[in-house]
């Protein structure tokens, strides 16, 4: 006996959220013929490649944890270097 898991209505899955974006012209024209190429839609496409990207990004360490042996391991001698506005003035403008 099999179980329906997803309501389908023509092309979409009901269960699945509906996500809007913007593209290049560029972008759009590659991302349609990769469509036709692979004759699917192009939104399985983009839901292919998301979930590769989220994936492969999620066993990624963030700079945080790359540099956290060293935070706070340098001593300035100054308390309040990192929010008082006198040792910000022109910081990131060279």
């Amino acid at each position: 006996m099999a179980v329906l898991t997803k309501a389908v209505l023509s092309n979409t899955c009901l269960s699945m959220q509906t996500v809007t974006l913007k593209l290049s012209t560029d972008t759009a024209a590659r991302l349609e013929r990769m469509a036709i190429r692979h004759r699917t839609t192009k939104s399985a496409v983009l839901r292919e490649a998301l979930d590769d990207k989220l994936r492969s990004s999620a066993n990624e360490p963030s700079v945080y944890d790359l540099m956290k042996a060293s935070v706070g391991s340098i001593d300035s001698g100054i308390r309040d270097l990192g929010h008082n506005p006198i040792h910000l003035k022109g910081f990131g403008l060279k």
